[in-house]
């Protein structure tokens, strides 16, 4: 540990880092066995193997309020006296986020709701970080006769299991028919399924090198609502970009407050991968390398060697060279508090 002085600017964020950290609990091990469905309560809070299930906006709903919808949504269809107005969650999620599948709510007729517990298992499979697992149970949902407007979901989690084994060209395919179906046309305003393919999609163009074709795209992504997800999601693109051109100068954000926001949650483990690079290249290097201790436990199910093949390399590069180990990226804290 190095002797700090007080007044150095750095020292006062790594503090404010370490407080940050402190309230983050480690993620549980992935575990086996049929999934359960857990509802994350925040952003912060979400684990592996929660769904987040999203508003309009891209804030994350409680499990408090989403219960509050379904028994508003009964009363209505009860109402009416036919199977109408009926709410079902249909859930869609980032692939790079791996583990934090990401809810919606869709408009579905009663009728529907028979294919709703297969589909839950998918996400929660998803949610685990079991991959190979959630593709063979999306497989056998999508081989049935689903109504219509299961397609936006089934595209996007085909696209994002695709990201995670990085078969970018058909994952990219996906992403495109529901980018195409929710494009929005005169005033209309996007559908939040949109705003997650657009991301998702410049996302994949730029881990696949086709980084010409990402920052066409990217500007797009400023009109996005911006709700505490897609402000993450907003980061990780920009990160992803610095990443694969090498060049960090066009990062418009302050890298403190970005750090202290991805540490405070128990996810996003590339978005922690990617600050750490852009510190390194800053100069930063103790930065750099507490994030990357920090980094491990939030990465459960991002399968990085095979959706982010270079930042993986990377990551594994430094991690050697600064001689960090797994057993210390768990248990060492690189700020250690007083009692």
């Amino acid at each position: 540990m190095h002797d700090h002085d007080p007044h150095d600017p750095h020292h006062r964020h790594s503090g404010a880092l370490v407080r940050a950290v402190d309230t983050v609990s480690v993620p549980a091990p992935i575990e086996r066995g049929e999934p359960s469905w857990q509802l994350a309560r925040s952003l912060e809070e979400a684990s592996v193997g929660q769904v987040m299930m999203l508003d309009q906006h891209g804030d994350v709903l409680s499990p408090g309020r989403i219960r509050w919808i379904w028994a508003r949504s009964w009363l209505t269809a009860g109402a009416m006296g036919a199977a109408l107005g009926m709410s079902s969650a249909l859930l869609f999620g980032s692939a790079l986020f791996g583990g934090a599948a990401v809810g919606l709510y869709a408009g579905a007729f009663l009728w529907q709701l028979r294919h709703r517990s297969a589909l839950r298992r998918v996400l929660a499979l998803c949610a685990a970080g079991r991959r190979d697992e959630a593709q063979r149970a999306l497989d056998r949902l999508e081989a049935q006769k689903l109504p219509h407007q299961y397609r936006p979901i089934i595209d996007m989690l085909s696209g994002n299991l695709a990201f995670l084994r990085g078969e970018f060209e058909p994952a990219l395919d996906r992403y495109e028919q529901v980018i195409q179906r929710y494009r929005p046309t005169g005033r209309q305003t996007p559908h939040p399924i949109y705003w997650i393919c657009a991301f998702n999609r410049v996302q994949l163009l730029a881990s696949s090198g086709q980084l010409e074709r990402a920052r066409e795209l990217r500007p797009e992504l400023d009109s996005a609502p911006h709700g505490a997800y897609f402000e993450m999601d907003r980061m990780l693109t920009d990160l992803l970009l610095a990443f694969h051109s090498g060049d960090d100068s066009g990062l418009d954000g302050d890298l403190y407050e970005w750090a202290k926001a991805a540490l405070k949650t128990n996810r996003f483990g590339l978005n922690v991968v990617l600050l750490a690079w852009t510190f390194h290249r800053r100069g930063d290097d103790e930065m750099a390398r507490m994030l990357l201790l920090e980094a491990p436990p939030r990465l459960s199910g991002h399968f990085l060697a095979d959706s982010a093949p270079r930042v993986h390399a990377w990551m594994e590069a430094k991690r050697a060279e600064w001689q960090i180990s797994d057993d210390e990226a768990l248990y060492d804290d690189p700020f250690p508090l007083p009692a």
